[in-house]
């Protein structure tokens, strides 16, 4: 886990580059929030500081992650599992390598921070290619980040990249160390097992209501529920407001031609141009006709002897001077000539380039230019809205009674987790999921209070109320009988399975080949296969490979195989090193892992230099424990 600091370190566009395919996976170091400013530290590390915040949002974001492939993990699983010791211990490292940056001062400057976020392809507008403001704050919405946040973070990758690049400048592994790790990565082993599959166990009874009970209690970290709250709660976000709002479309109109005109639509147009300052109009069109005739624009200058002409480059109508003549040149194409009177006399212009980007049409523009002014007229029907609902709510009237006289939405939810998984109906609560300031006040706020008027997302508020909590609790028998049932045999067979295996390993250390032990065993056969690290083929599964690889030739082991009950007595009855020459692939991995080695060095020296304080209350209270106060 801590050789991921090195891939922060150098990624500061991480963050980024996960908008696309969101999330997929967004890393656990990429989403932490920053670690300088106010509120109360779970962690410091020398002059930096792990907010409560940063860690709360880092671990639901990241058990979130998890839910997408296991909906029904909870976060106490999460951290019972150790996510949470992870999360603290990462934020820990970064602060290190932030605070030593910091030292040395290092900075990362608001320009640097513009350029990536303007540079990236999330963010650009589908119709000028540009930097589209309105897909950025949309983002920063749904990722559940406010711009200064974001932009800090990004401030404090860039700091730890260019620490950490420095200390990686010529690291470069050593050529025994590859050829060694080229021979261990080609290793393969060939492989002989004894299958025991789970038919062997025979029929298992079902269990009675107390063996079952028993069973439960044994295994309270699997059958333990989480605290559960029912709340009420009312939201308002310009988002959903504005798919009600009519737009005018003379209003788009009017917006359209604002936009072309002020250049918003597109890159502004360019030109470079010479004029000549000329006597009079004859002379200025006797320029033009040369011009048109192919002379050279020296050439002229030298028969007429005016002068070398005034030249402009790669310039903005407004950058012109003399506005009669920037109006000309920009209705000018390249190579064309035209003799103009300008402000201060005569002047004949010749336009050398000329670039003019394609403006989008109004119609092309519609949809874009709608949604920004519902938006617009959504934000003014919130505020409308919530200063009914206060003047309401300051007379006395209930939750219910301010919404509906505000004419905001009323949502009742059920009994649900911190990290809004509702356990009645097995699946998770998509509307709540990604809302962390909801799931925050929902967890904080007692029951039968309300919470304050919170502002979030883009311009939203809500405000709930806590109306009943279940506690963390033992599932009662009849809630997981079906769960317990199963897991409860599974773990028989394991166990009837188990003599077989250590009869069988017995008589294989002692000699006996595994042929003549299948022949004496019904159910059970032997297969073989030469498999390298990592390779996988039938019953030979991960576990299975992973095991042979760390026992010694000949000797006996057991293992699980196929589907993980199937159980295994095998044999490596040969090793064959790999080449010791390595592909590009397999160096540049050498390369990654010589430089992660360094990277965890580093970050433990720093450990060591820095004077590390972990609250403990405010630990759990972040990682949502349950027997935080």
């Amino acid at each position: 886990m801590l050789s991921t600091i090195r891939n922060l370190a150098r990624s500061p566009i991480a963050v980024l580059i996960i908008i696309v395919p969101v999330v997929a996976a967004f890393a656990l170091f990429g989403i932490n929030d920053i670690f300088t400013g106010t509120g109360n530290a779970v962690a410091t590390v020398g002059s930096e500081r792990v907010t409560l915040q940063d860690v709360s949002r880092t671990m639901q974001r990241e058990v979130r992650r998890l839910q997408m492939e296991n909906p029904r993990m909870t976060q106490q699983e999460a951290d019972a599992a150790g996510l949470g010791d992870s999360v603290i211990n990462l934020l820990v490292a970064q602060a290190a390598i932030s605070a030593q940056a910091r030292e040395l001062g290092i900075a990362a400057t608001d320009e640097q921070v513009a350029e990536i976020i303007q540079s990236a392809p999330a963010f650009q507008s589908v119709f000028s290619n540009r930097f589209d403001p309105a897909a950025y704050n949309e983002w920063l919405r749904q990722e559940g980040w406010t711009a200064n946040t974001f932009e800090a973070q990004l401030r404090a990758d860039l700091r730890r990249q260019q620490f950490v690049d420095a200390a990686l400048s010529g690291a470069t592994p050593p050529a025994l160390f590859s050829q060694l790790r080229a021979r261990y990565q080609g290793e393969t082993r060939t492989i002989r097992a004894l299958l025991i599959p789970p038919a062997l166990a025979g029929e298992v009874e079902a269990p009675d209501d107390e063996t079952l009970q028993a069973f439960i209690a044994e295994n309270e970290a699997f059958f333990t529920l989480p605290e559960q709250r029912r709340i009420t709660l009312v939201r308002l976000d310009p988002q959903l407001v504005s798919a009600d709002v009519a737009v005018d479309e003379a209003e788009l109109r009017e917006l359209y031609d604002m936009r072309r005109e002020t250049g918003e639509l597109s890159e502004a147009p360019l030109r470079t141009f010479l004029q000549w300052v000329t006597p009079d109009q004859q002379t200025a069109e006797n320029i033009v006709e040369r011009l048109e005739a192919g002379e050279d624009p020296s050439a002229i200058s030298a028969a007429t002897g005016l002068g070398d002409p005034v030249r402009l480059e790669g310039v903005e109508q407004f950058a012109v001077p003399d506005q009669v003549i920037g109006q000309a040149a920009f209705e000018m194409a390249q190579g064309e000539a035209r003799a103009v009177r300008g402000r201060l006399g005569w002047r004949a212009v010749y336009v050398q380039a000329a670039n003019d980007p394609e403006i989008p049409d109004f119609e092309s523009m519609a949809d874009e230019l709608r949604t920004e002014l519902a938006g617009d007229a959504a934000e003014y029907r919130v505020l409308d809205a919530l200063a009914e609902f206060e003047d309401q709510r300051g007379r006395g009237a209930t939750l219910e009674e301010a919404a509906e006289a505000a004419g905001m939405p009323l949502e009742r939810f059920d009994f649900m987790t911190p990290d809004a998984f509702e356990i009645s109906s097995g699946s998770p609560l998509m509307s709540l999921i990604r809302e962390e300031a909801i799931l925050q006040a929902a967890t904080a706020t007692q029951e039968g209070f309300e919470s304050d008027l919170t502002e979030f997302g883009e311009g939203g508020y809500f405000i709930l109320r806590v109306d009943a909590v279940r506690p963390s609790e033992l599932a009662p028998l009849a809630d997981v009988r079906e769960q317990a049932e199963a897991f409860w045999r599974l773990r028989q067979i394991d166990d009837r399975l188990q003599e077989t295996v250590t009869q069988a390993l017995s008589r294989a250390e002692a000699g006996e080949s595994l042929d003549a032990i299948a022949a004496s065993i019904p159910g059970t056969r032997v297969e073989g296969s030469t498999l390298s690290r990592g390779q996988t083929a039938g019953p030979f599964t991960q576990a299975l490979v992973g095991a042979a690889f760390r026992a010694r030739e000949n000797t006996p082991f057991e293992a699980r195989a196929g589907d993980q009950r199937t159980r295994a007595v095998a044999i490596v009855t040969a090793i064959t090193p790999g080449a010791s020459e390595l592909d590009s692939a397999t160096r540049r991995a050498i390369t990654e892992g010589y430089e992660n080695d360094i990277v965890i060095a580093l970050e433990r020296a720093l450990l060591d230099n820095y004077d590390v304080r972990i609250n403990a209350q405010l630990r759990d209270a972040a990682l949502g424990r349950s027997d935080a106060e």
